[in-house]
């Protein structure tokens, strides 16, 4: 598992794909949260928080993670070498293991601007009104817990195609889907009573609550959940691809 985790992970860091998903995330995320004007800059904001980072990164996280998973397992069938790394004393899960974990790992690679944006709001705001330090540990957890789901998703879908565009656009559905699908669903008041039940089906309910720093054990037991569904769902897709 940690021999197939080392090899996605430093390829894609070493890759060209790996320098550009970093590059337009940095970009985007400087731009929107300290040059463009509207609802995520924090200068315009007038609060010292980190709250209009948690708010854009989980959007910019359905467009982005999908480039990272989608060669995960597609590219290995494309190649042929999945067939090779079967025959290897290692089981299909630990694959699979391997393949998300370097996924993850890139994404939250990411995530280190966060610390020169903290510090930044921290300096520029009137002593002892800086960013509170809970909710940004509360909203870190949300968005490493929501990067596991999508790169699970993502690998899945990895798992069901050669095509890495394929993998690419599955993969996106299917984050907007598990991220605001119940969620906007619910919005349209179509349900009565059930309108409530079915937008707290999504993770975008889930995640603002780390978002307001409050963390519960069922938001935590349920991203883990979607999670390791995904990652067994990716198993069985490898294990009847190998026959």
């Amino acid at each position: 598992m940690w021999q197939v985790f080392k090899k996605d992970f430093l390829a894609f860091i070493a890759s060209k794909t790996g320098l550009v998903v970093g590059v337009v995330f940095w970009l985007i995320t400087a731009l929107f949260l300290w040059l463009m004007e509207g609802n995520y800059n924090i200068l315009y904001s007038g609060l010292a928080e980190l709250t209009p980072f948690f708010e854009l990164v989980p959007w910019l996280f359905i467009f982005l993670i999908p480039a990272v998973s989608m060669r995960s397992l597609a590219e290995e069938y494309r190649s042929g070498t999945i067939e090779i790394l079967l025959t290897k004393p290692v089981r299909e899960w630990q694959v699979v293991a391997g393949k998300f974990l370097a996924v993850w790992f890139s994404v939250l690679i990411l995530l280190i601007p966060a610390v020169v944006y903290y510090f930044s709001i921290k300096k520029l705001a009137v002593p002892g009104q800086g960013p509170d330090f809970g909710m940004v540990s509360a909203g870190m957890t949300g968005l490493k817990l929501l990067a596991a789901v999508f790169a699970a998703a993502g690998v899945w879908v990895s798992s069901l195609t050669s095509n890495q565009m394929a993998a690419y656009l599955g993969g996106v559905f299917l984050n907007f889907l598990l991220f605001y699908g119940a969620y906007g669903l619910g919005s349209f008041n179509l349900l009565g009573k059930w309108d409530y039940l079915v937008q707290n089906l999504s993770l975008y309910a889930r995640y603002r609550h780390f978002v307001k720093g409050l963390i519960y054990w069922n938001d935590i037991l349920y991203f883990l959940g979607w999670t390791f569904l995904f990652l067994g769902l990716a198993v069985y897709a490898v294990q009847k691809r190998k026959g």
